[in-house]
């Protein structure tokens, strides 16, 4: 059995469920640099048991995220492993222990999430991105927009290899899609009472563009209501503008148990994600796994990878775009249900178990 570690930042419950099937086939460690992100709400991390080997490292916090420790880079001196991952290279600790495995030419492996180009970047983080990124053997990349980064730093593409990223088992994926009077009576019990329901689901945060989304719902046809589940530091602000102009279709339900989201999907007509950039989204295939179609702005790389236009909804240039509005009612028209569930079948834990399984056996050959 290959003896395996996996470096990642804090224990997110769906990174624990991939870790806890890969454990069923790969004797398998996995160092978390800290319990939790800043950003998170305490109940994000539900996902409490752990079926693989954990390793805890001691450590100095710096600013919200980072931690200064070589507790990593202590652990790799101690222990052999047939693969290293490193699932990411900007932190201290990260940065510690690249440095010490470029030093003594131990082959590691990169694991991203998810990447964008910035052009507009200084010049002393990019040679620190082109370093870590460039002397790596071998990278998991969950699309091919992510590639296109991994290539900017550095990275060969024939040493790319790509997975399904996924939040959600097959078996949590909707068998079949709601009547109409199915959900007449789910509104009616969740006192949502517009006649259109539209849903979105992240961080209450800059980046993820709620603030303009509201703006917009403000110009939409008042039996359309808006439905946003999250939490963060602009929901106050968030509120205020919607208290303020009396805006009576838009409503903020705040943070919600993965049972609760997916029940209110169900619910619900579509799926709008405002985001100015995401480097994954994974909401995106979490929605379309409870038959919504999407609704997406374009520097998201999982409506890159998952939406086809007019079959599981939409990709538009912005929120405030014609195309938008078209899409609004286009998707109301249309019935893309079922080829949502199709697209979600196809990404799914099981699935990327099995994308990691044959990756690993790849490299460890090579």
């Amino acid at each position: 059995m290959s003896k395996v570690l996996i470096v990642f930042n804090h224990p997110a419950p769906y990174k624990v469920k991939l870790f806890n099937e890969l454990s069923k086939h790969i004797d398998l460690t996995v160092i978390f640099e800290r319990d939790s992100a800043s950003d998170r709400n305490k109940q994000f991390y539900d996902e409490k048991s752990y079926d693989f080997k954990t390793v805890k490292i001691k450590g100095c916090k710096l600013g919200r995220e980072n931690v200064i420790s070589n507790g990593v880079k202590n652990h790799l001196k101690h222990n052999k492993y047939d693969l290293i991952i490193m699932n990411g290279y900007s932190q201290f600790a990260e940065m510690g222990a690249i440095n010490y495995l470029i030093k003594h030419k131990i082959p590691y492996t990169l694991y991203i999430n998810g990447g964008l180009i910035r052009q507009k970047e200084s010049k002393f983080r990019r040679s620190l991105k082109r370093k870590y990124i460039s002397n790596a053997s071998y990278y998991l990349s969950p699309d091919e927009n992510s590639n296109k980064f991994l290539e900017f730093y550095g990275a060969k593409p024939e040493k790319i290899f790509n997975y399904p990223y996924s939040t959600i088992y097959a078996k949590q994926v909707l068998p079949h899609v709601y009547s109409s009077q199915e959900k007449v009576d789910m509104r009616i019990n969740a006192s949502a009472t517009e006649e259109k329901i539209f849903v979105s689901c992240g961080q209450l945060i800059k980046r993820k563009n709620y603030f303009e989304l509201i703006q917009k719902w403000q110009t939409m046809n008042k039996s359309y209501g808006l439905y946003i589940i999250g939490d963060g530091k602009e929901r106050s602000k968030l509120q205020k503008y919607i208290d303020y102009n009396r805006i009576k279709n838009v409503h903020l339900l705040g943070y919600l148990s993965r049972n609760d989201i997916f029940n209110f999907y169900h619910l619900s007509d579509a799926f709008i994600f405002p985001s100015d950039e995401d480097i994954y989204g994974h909401v995106i295939n979490e929605a379309m796994s409870q038959g919504l179609p999407v609704i997406s702005t374009p520097n998201v790389n999982a409506s890159k990878k998952l939406i086809v236009n007019g079959q599981n909804g939409y990709i538009v240039p912005t929120i405030n775009s014609r195309a938008f509005d078209e899409s609004i009612e286009k998707i109301l028209k249309e019935d893309l249900s079922k080829n949502a569930i199709a697209t979600a079948y196809e990404n799914t834990i099981e699935k990327m178990v099995q994308a990691h399984l044959d990756i690993f056996k790849r490299i460890l050959t090579k």
